[in-house]
């Protein structure tokens, strides 16, 4: 039987991920995990407790996006529109963790994507499901696209900087809706 975590070991985590999260942002994924520790008031110990190395929390953080982008969207209500605006904010999470993406390609055992991906298609089902329903987006679409769309938003990112992020994104999501899209 497992114990319970502790709250301060939960909130330990979230002050890792934080600090993970902004330091990756401004550094990228080389940037040195003492920092990281530092920023978040913790320990190099306490870092390691939570997550084994940098690729295990490269790929917390991005999770973490993730189900936030997926509790964010369940707020956005009933409207079959949601699923462009899950897009659209998808296409934002992508370029700000840009220099994240690194890790998503060179993670070593496929089967440590699956929570990430599974957030993913989660965050996504139901705001497509109504998409087309409503006879918005195409019907053969399924939660598994989402996985797609996603690998596909991020693309063109490496050695870009914000700005072109920004114009490579925005020409992505031009053509990625224009697929999707009922005709």
């Amino acid at each position: 039987m497992s114990r319970p975590i502790r709250k301060d070991a939960l909130q330990n985590r979230a002050a890792v991920l934080e600090a993970a999260r902004a330091v990756f942002a401004d550094q990228g994924l080389d940037a040195p995990l003492d920092l990281i520790a530092e920023k978040a008031g913790v320990g190099r110990g306490t870092l390691y407790r939570h997550f084994a190395d940098r690729t295990e929390l490269a790929l917390a953080v991005l999770e973490a996006d993730v189900a936030e982008l997926g509790r964010r969207t369940a707020e956005q209500g009933d409207d079959p529109q949601v699923f462009f605006w899950f897009l659209d904010e998808l296409a934002e999470h992508m370029i700000r963790n840009a220099g994240l993406a690194g890790v998503v390609r060179n993670v070593r055992s496929p089967d440590a994507l699956t929570p990430l991906r599974q957030r993913l298609m989660e965050a996504g089902a139901a705001p497509l499901e109504r998409a087309q329903a409503a006879g918005l987006v195409r019907e053969d679409l399924r939660p598994m696209d989402i996985r797609l769309i996603a690998t596909v938003l991020g693309a063109g990112f490496q050695g870009a900087d914000e700005d072109e992020r920004r114009a490579v994104s925005a020409r992505i999501r031009a053509i990625l809706l224009d697929g999707v899209k009922v005709r």
